[in-house]
């Protein structure tokens, strides 16, 4: 069974994460065709995908959270739903706080210390502390996603 994204927010995350898939995708087909029939290259191709499709990993994060779509493994579950599903259930979603909790504060933390640095990114010269505002954006959005997800799950069980 699918989970089906209702709110508007969810769209959007999804179709801008789908945005930056196909256009990482599509900036690696311009530079193979390139070098394919001229000879040349798409400047900063790599890292350039490499942006758009972790910006689309990123964004994808928070709607993952919310419907409970991220990845799971359901070995003991699976044996026994009626024993393990739920505390399974409820413990893997503060899980999914506590790890999205981490690597929000490992990003500000970061973050706060590249504030200010002349630092760019090697091929497009996009500033470090400007792309890491965005990623500490997204993870922020991660963060609030799951404990809503957590709230969700701890409401449906009836807790």
């Amino acid at each position: 069974m699918s989970v089906q994204p209702k709110s508007l927010t969810s769209r959007a995350l999804l179709g801008a994460s789908a945005a930056c898939f196909l256009f990482g995708a599509g900036a690696t087909v311009v530079d193979v065709v390139l070098r394919a029939t001229a000879g040349l290259n798409l400047p900063g191709a790599i890292e350039l995908t490499s942006f758009a499709i972790g910006l689309g990993a990123l964004l994808s994060m928070p709607v993952c959270y919310t419907t409970h779509t991220h990845v799971t493994a359901k070995l003991v579950s699976e044996l026994s739903p009626g024993r393990f599903a739920r505390f399974l259930g409820q413990f893997g979603a503060l899980m999914s706080v506590v790890f999205a909790g981490m690597l929000l504060w490992i990003l500000l933390d970061n973050t706060a210390s590249k504030l200010g640095s002349p630092e760019t990114s090697p091929d497009l010269g996009l500033p470090v502390s400007v792309t890491l505002g965005v990623v500490t954006l997204a993870l922020a959005a991660s963060f609030i996603a799951a404990l809503i997800g957590f709230r969700s799950i701890l409401r449906d069980r009836g807790i």
